[in-house]
C-alpha cells in the first residue's frame, strides 16, 4: 500500500480510539493487515524486458493516484480544511518512498512528520500525524531491523499471484501467463485496474469518513439539547 493509504487508515484509527497508546499500536499493526490486501505494487513486476525501471513504475503509479486524488483534494478544500491539510501530509509522505536508502527514508519521514505535527492546528491533527508516522514505520525499518523485514515479508501478499490471475482464470480457465506479457493482456489489465481502484477506495474512503466524522461530531450534543423553540410561543389548536 502507498504511504498515503497507511496514513489515512491510521488517522481513522486515531479518531475512533480515544486512548492514544492503543491508537498507535493499532496503527502500527494495521500496516501489516493492509499489506496483506491486493494492491497496486503488482505493477512493480511489469518486467517488460527491462523497459521500465522500478523507479519509473513508481512514478507512473503514484502519478496516476495523484490524478485520481485531484478532484478529491478540491472537495476536501471546500468541505474541511483540517482534513485537506492532513491529506497533503499523507501524499507528501509518498515522496519519501522514492528514497532508496532506508536510513535516509526514515530520516525524511521523521522530518516531514515532525514539521506537520508542529504545524497541525489542534490536538486531533497531531494525533493523525503521529499515528500515520507510526503506521509508515515498517516500510522504513524493514531493511534496518531484520525481524521487521521478516514480519513485513511474511504478511505481505504474494505478488506472484495477482487479481489479473483470478480474472484470467475465470475468463479463460488459465492463469500465470508470462510476466512480460501481462501488461498487454486484457484480463491482467482489468486485474491491475481493480487493484488500483481497491487501494483508492480504501484511501479516499478513509478521508471521506474523516470529513463526515468531523461534520457530525457535534450532533450528539445537539440531540441532547432541549428543543430550541420557546414552549410559550406555541399556540394550542
Amino acid at each position: 500500500m502507498t504511504p498515503a493509504t497507511h496514513a489515512a487508515v491510521a488517522a481513522l484509527v486515531a479518531t475512533r480510539f480515544r486512548n492514544l497508546a492503543l491508537a498507535v499500536v493499532l496503527a502500527f499493526g494495521l500496516h501489516f493487515v493492509l499489506d496483506a490486501v491486493y494492491h497496486f505494487e503488482a505493477f512493480y513486476e511489469l518486467s517488460v524486458a527491462g523497459a521500465w525501471s522500478y523507479e519509473r513504475a513508481m512514478v507512473a503509479l503514484f502519478g496516476g493516484l495523484g490524478l485520481l486524488a485531484a478532484p478529491v483534494f478540491v472537495w476536501l478544500w471546500r468541505k474541511n480544511r483540517q482534513v485537506w491539510w492532513f491529506a497533503c501530509y499523507a501524499f507528501l509522505l509518498c515522496l519519501v518512498a522514492f528514497e532508496p536508502l532506508p536510513a535516509w527514508r526514515l530520516g525524511w519521514a521523521t522530518l516531514l512528520s515532525l514539521l506537520w505535527w508542529l504545524l497541525s492546528p489542534n490536538a486531533l491533527g497531531r494525533r493523525w500525524v503521529l499515528c500515520s508516522f507510526v503506521a509508515y514505520l515498517p516500510d522504513c525499518l524493514k531493511k534496518i531491523i531484520p525481524a521487521m523485514g521478516w514480519l513485513h515479508d511474511a504478511t505481505h501478499y504474494n505478488s506472484e499471484l495477482e487479481l489479473g490471475d483470478w480474472v484470467s482464470l475465470l475468463a479463460r480457465g488459465r492463469w500465470k501467463i508470462n510476466p512480460n506479457a501481462r501488461i498487454f493482456d486484457l484480463y491482467y489489465q482489468i486485474g491491475y485496474s481493480l487493484e488500483i481502484l481497491l487501494e483508492a477506495a480504501i484511501l479516499f474512503g478513509c478521508l471521506y469518513w474523516l470529513v463526515r466524522r468531523l461534520s457530525v461530531a457535534d450532533l450528539p450534543a445537539v440531540d441532547n439539547q432541549r428543543n430550541p423553540v420557546d414552549e410559550r410561543s406555541l399556540v394550542r389548536k
